[in-house]
């Protein structure tokens, strides 16, 4: 009896794990201007190469203090439908990127200025 419970508990265990293999993201926390299924429609259909770290997760902060966390290339495992140039290395720096979700559900990706060191007096 005990190797047949322990069989179905592995059995179990398995399936969840692998249910979270192949998933790119997932929400952290929800903000006050997007709707958790606004945050999933848009991240499934954007193209978000070159935000996904080889090994550590990556997360992303909307300008509604939304927390998106890219999983990584170990995190997505053999499953991952993303190809090797999407995969940055984890020493890689990202700028400070303020981000949102237009009226059409597209993911935009906005940058701050930096000023022009003409302009800049010292």
């Amino acid at each position: 009896m005990k190797k047949v419970l322990l069989l179905i508990l592995t059995m179990f265990c398995f399936s969840l794990y692998s249910q979270t293999k192949g998933e790119k993201f997932t929400i952290l926390k929800i903000g006050n201007k997007y709707s958790k299924e606004t945050i999933t429609t848009a991240f499934e259909k954007a193209d978000m190469c070159g935000n996904f770290y080889l090994s550590k997760p990556n997360d992303i902060v909307l300008d509604d203090g939304a927390v998106v966390r890219f999983y990584s290339k170990a995190e997505q495992g053999a499953m991952t439908t993303l190809s090797n140039q999407c995969f940055v290395a984890d020493s890689f720096k990202f700028d400070k990127i303020t981000w949102s979700i237009l009226p059409n559900g597209f993911v935009a990706k906005g940058h701050t200025a930096r000023p022009n060191k003409a302009y800049i007096k010292e």
